[in-house]
C-alpha cells in the first residue's frame, strides 16, 4: 500500500499542476466526480453526477460533505490507500473541488486515461497503465527506504 499523511499518492493541490484537470473540476465538478465514481465502480456516472450537483450546489452542502467523505474513503480503499476519515471530511468541507481533482488524477493514473478540456480523452491499454503504476509504486518504495 502507498500511504502518505493523507492516504493518497498525490497532494491535495496537485491538480493545479494539471491545468486541464483543474479547469474541469472548477467548472464541471459533478461530471468529474461522476466519472471518478463510475471508473472506481462505486456508483453509476449519472447518479453520481446528479447527486454531487444537488448536494454541492444547494443548502444540502453539509450532507454533501458527509457523502463525499464516505465515497472518498471508498475510493481510497479501491486504490489500495489507507482511509483517514477526519482528514477526508476536513478536505471535502473546505476544498471539495481539489479533492475531486486529486481523485480524478489518481483514477486516471490507474485506468490509463488522460482527460483534457474540452471532452478530449486518450486511453492507453490497461496493461501499460498497470506497468506504469507498478513502476511508480516501486519508485515510491525505494525513496521511502
Amino acid at each position: 500500500k502507498i500511504t502518505g499523511i493523507s492516504g493518497w499518492r498525490l497532494g491535495l493541490f496537485d491538480c493545479f499542476g494539471k491545468p486541464d484537470t483543474c479547469l474541469y473540476t472548477t467548472f464541471c465538478m459533478p461530471v468529474v466526480v461522476g466519472k471518478n465514481y463510475h471508473a472506481a465502480d462505486l456508483f453509476g456516472f449519472w447518479p453520481g453526477c446528479l447527486m454531487t450537483f444537488v448536494l454541492t450546489y444547494s443548502p444540502l452542502y453539509p450532507i454533501g460533505v458527509l457523502v463525499r467523505t464516505y465515497f472518498s474513503g471508498q475510493m481510497q480503499k479501491k486504490l489500495g490507500y489507507e482511509n483517514n476519515i477526519v482528514l477526508n471530511c476536513f478536505h471535502n468541507l473546505f476544498c471539495m473541488p481539489c479533492v475531486a481533482g486529486r481523485e480524478s488524477l489518481e483514477v486516471d493514473a490507474e485506468t490509463g486515461a488522460d482527460i483534457r478540456c474540452c471532452c478530449k480523452m486518450t486511453l492507453q491499454y490497461k496493461a501499460a497503465a498497470v506497468v506504469e503504476n507498478l513502476i511508480h509504486k516501486a519508485e515510491q518504495g525505494v525513496s521511502r527506504s
